[in-house]
């Protein structure tokens, strides 16, 4: 068994953590304010499980496996805290919701265990209580040794994952995915059922989808932008019930991810002089609602 260390666990880090250490890996959920609510058990799927112990600062002890669960915004001020705090652990994964090339994480990627983690699931942490929507697609890593290594130990701890030989498409695919649904989710308050549900609504979906894959397509090699739209239509029907993460920092005052969705299409389609309206509407909308500042470049390219 391995001892495992889950790096800002939030909803996502609380269930891979949980899960783990039921199957009898040596767990330690490392976090802040979500952390110092919980109560030992918790549910997931109204299953009660063991909470793993948890830490509040960072500790020098060595590690097998770390899974960083933060948001992208702070992934790469975990990465240089892995890096002072733990040299050699064997497996380093970040489950990452955009697309984020290996450059992102400079300061750690060096490590012959680094790897990504794309989510396809839908994760929810309240009042004790985590509820899971599973997707068929459940979690991805790229096909390598270290990630066959991961596939292995989350397998065995009951959780769906696969390895995949299209990563850089992989990523592109739950980018456009996450660019079309989790914002509109946030904004007008809905779960995705009801996002998909409503015409209006389903009508800018689609207009997103198109855009994103407009300008994702020039660079990856993505099937038809048909099939993408259908793929999304599908996910969408496994997590129907489910309120965008986008939704849920929100509610809780939380800075969203909006930088790394639809703003990255913005910035991505500036740069390749394709026009992307409907994400700049998405964008400020949200803008407006959140309490942070964005970057200008951002906001200044719609």
């Amino acid at each position: 068994m391995s001892k495992i260390l889950v790096f800002g666990a939030g909803s996502i880090g609380v269930y891979l953590g949980t899960k783990l250490y039921a199957a009898g890996h040596e767990v330690t959920l490392y976090g802040r304010r979500k952390l110092q609510s919980l109560r030992d058990p918790i549910t997931i799927n109204h299953k009660l499980y063991p909470l793993p112990p948890r830490i509040y600062q960072l500790q020098g002890s060595a590690y097998d496996v770390i899974l960083v669960t933060t948001k992208l915004y702070d992934a790469q001020a975990a990465a240089k805290l892995i890096r002072q705090h733990y040299w050699h652990p064997n497996l380093v994964a970040f489950i990452q919701n955009g697309l984020v090339n290996h450059q992102f994480y400079a300061d750690i990627s060096d490590y012959p265990g680094f790897l990504t983690v794309t989510v396809f699931n839908a994760y929810h942490l309240q009042a004790n209580q985590i509820s899971v929507m599973e997707s068929q697609k459940g979690l991805q890593v790229e096909n390598t040794e270290v990630g066959q290594q991961l596939v292995s130990i989350f397998n065995a701890a009951e959780i769906r994952c696969t390895v995949t030989t299209e990563v850089t498409q992989t990523r592109c695919r739950k980018l456009i995915a996450n660019a079309a649904l989790n914002a509109l989710s946030a904004i007008e308050k809905k779960n995705i059922g009801e996002v998909m549900a409503d015409p209006h609504l389903k009508q800018i979906v689609d207009r997103l989808i198109l855009e994103s894959w407009q300008v994702l397509s020039t660079e990856h090699q993505l099937p038809p932008v048909a099939v993408i739209q259908e793929e999304i239509y599908h996910l969408a029907t496994q997590v129907k019930f489910h309120y965008s993460s986008m939704y849920q920092d929100l509610i809780s005052g939380r800075r969203t991810e909006i930088d790394f969705l639809n703003g990255l299409i913005i910035e991505l389609g500036h740069k390749k002089g394709i026009p992307t309206p409907t994400h700049c509407q998405i964008y400020q909308r949200i803008c407006e609602v959140e309490s942070v500042d964005h970057a200008y470049s951002t906001v200044a390219l719609c």
